[in-house]
């Protein structure tokens, strides 16, 4: 989990630095950045990508050590920076190829979605430090990036959006097609079983009578009359 920075945003368009505020260029705004398409994951992925690799490789150079504030805001910031390098090489590697393997689970997009939060909410927090209490290159590092960022996880979300509308969409049309099924069920008139009663009975079988057998006499020995 990327930790959080104890710091509070700035309120001023442009970082309270040392340096006049006329001098230092504002941070890009979110619209300035080219969106991707909402609705081609694929690009998005491959944006995030390109962004956080850039990010990786800005904020190692932010030298923490050398800015005016107290140690264990230093300490802080310093946690926030590994943070979010562990987390552009470990978690978010895992998670963009989780919504890669299964773009349509909606589970997958969500944490791919969240951690981009996350991330983004650190970040922003890191640039703003930066251009409170350090050098003016280390703001212009990492200022381009929190806004690119910013505007990856505002198109995942309308994607995310789309996404689970349609997953809606989808639900609410297969249980009105269960419904339906259910009460035509329900409505269809019940079999009728028809008998014919014209058919001609068939007469009873005739029991065949049983033969009797005629024994034949024993003869007996009378004697002839005389």
């Amino acid at each position: 989990m990327i930790a959080m920075s104890a710091l509070a945003p700035a309120q001023t368009s442009y970082p309270p630095g040392p340096y006049p505020p006329a001098s230092h260029p504002p941070a890009a705004p979110a619209s300035a950045v080219a969106p991707s398409n909402p609705g081609d994951l694929g690009t998005m992925l491959q944006r995030i990508e390109q962004e956080t690799g850039g990010l990786n490789s800005d904020v190692g150079k932010l030298r923490v050590e050398r800015w005016k504030i107290d140690s264990a805001t230093k300490h802080q910031t310093s946690e926030n920076i590994g943070s979010i390098q562990r987390n552009i090489s470990a978690a978010l590697p895992a998670l963009i190829t989780a919504v890669r393997t299964s773009p349509q689970s909606l589970a997958a997009n969500f944490k791919l979605y969240r951690n981009l939060n996350a991330l983004y909410d650190v970040v922003a927090s890191v640039s703003e430090s930066a251009g409170a209490f350090g050098r003016r290159e280390e703001y212009d590092l990492m200022s381009p990036h929190a806004a690119a960022l910013d505007e990856d996880r505002r198109n995942y979300g309308e994607y995310l959006q789309q996404m689970t509308a349609t997953a809606d969409d989808r639900l609410a049309a297969a249980e009105r097609a269960q419904a339906a099924a259910v009460a035509a069920q329900q409505q269809a008139p019940p079999k009728k079983i028809i008998v014919d009663d014209n058919e001609p009975v068939a007469p009873p079988k005739k029991k065949k009578a049983a033969k009797k057998t005629t024994g034949t006499s024993s003869a007996t020995g009378t004697s002839a009359p005389k």
